[in-house]
């Protein structure tokens, strides 16, 4: 069994990987290949303790993310069992992993649906995971801008500052969401909100949603009439936005005619791109993610 630390994740995970393991990922589980269980929550002490279970045939993998969340911070880990051998291969320390995933996941979504490689990008947040979700976006796209709106715009000026230096690029840091929101055609949320902060009157006339930000049914970034008046609603799994997002809560109990799609099925093989004028994408994270992030690296570790 081999132990992968934080460092050893950030010297060898890149987004590139993780995005194409992403991909095969969803494609397998479309066809059946791979399969997943929603997040499980236990309480524990003054903590909860979660695990995300999932598993990939072609492969010959299995495993799950499994983290204790506490006041005090929390504690990730991944392990990865070969099927083939019936041993458990490795235990990866995972903050690093799972940032990476969550900001790979929107952006994958993003090219399956977009034509345009050069959107107007809007970030919403601007904390850890918003950098890879930044990150993800300019791996697949060359945003004609990119803007960033953040409750706290101190924080939002810091961000621009960093990540301009780091990427090469201008960011724009707008004090409202409404001004950060005019004429994108990209958008990307990543905040821990409780109360919308964003609206369809925000919007133009085509535009795709991610909402990254909140697993907890109290929490929510969009407003219902973003998704309302969408032409496509989008999850990574229904049963788990049923129990983690109120914005599909919300959107399941108040438009029984409308279907939330799952993002397994935009893995068909059919080509999405520009078909929906608006279109929201609401990731929560699954642990088939976190398996295939552990499948990228683990790649790059054995060609060392």
């Amino acid at each position: 069994m081999r132990y992968i630390t934080e460092q050893e994740v950030e010297e060898n995970l890149s987004m590139r990987d993780v995005l194409d393991r992403l991909r095969e990922a969803f494609t397998y589980l479309y066809q059946g290949k791979a399969r997943y269980s929603i997040r499980n929550r236990l309480s524990a002490g003054e903590g909860i303790l979660n695990t995300m279970p999932a598993s990939v045939d072609p492969w010959n993998m299995t495993g799950l993310k499994a983290y204790f969340a506490s006041r005090k911070g929390a504690n990730f880990k991944v392990l990865v069992f070969d099927t083939a051998a019936n041993e458990l291969k490795f235990v990866i320390e995972a903050n690093r992993l799972g940032q990476m995933r969550t900001g790979a996941v929107p952006a994958l979504v993003s090219s399956l649906l977009l034509k345009e490689k050069d959107p107007v990008f809007t970030l919403i947040g601007s904390g850890y995971q918003a950098e890879t979700q930044l990150a993800g976006i300019m791996e697949l796209f060359n945003p004609a801008e990119i803007r960033l709106y953040s409750r706290t715009f101190e924080h939002a000026e810091s961000f621009a500052q960093r990540n301009s230096q780091k990427l090469g690029v201008r960011i724009k840091t707008f004090r409202t969401a409404h001004e950060a929101l005019e004429g994108a055609t990209l958008v990307s949320t990543i905040t821990d909100s409780i109360k919308p902060i964003f609206y369809a009157s925000d919007m133009g006339s085509r535009c795709h949603v991610n909402l990254a930000g909140g697993n907890l049914p109290f929490r929510s970034e969009a407003d219902q009439s973003i998704l309302v008046s969408s032409d496509v609603v989008i999850a990574e799994s229904l049963e788990q936005a049923l129990q983690e997002s109120k914005e599909i809560i919300e959107f399941n109990e108040q438009n029984p005619d409308r279907k939330v799609v799952e993002l397994k099925d935009l893995f068909n093989g059919q080509d999405y791109r520009g078909k929906y004028g608006k279109s929201v994408f609401k990731s929560m994270g699954i642990g088939l993610e976190d398996l295939a992030a552990a499948k990228a690296l683990i790649g790059v570790i054995k060609d060392e």
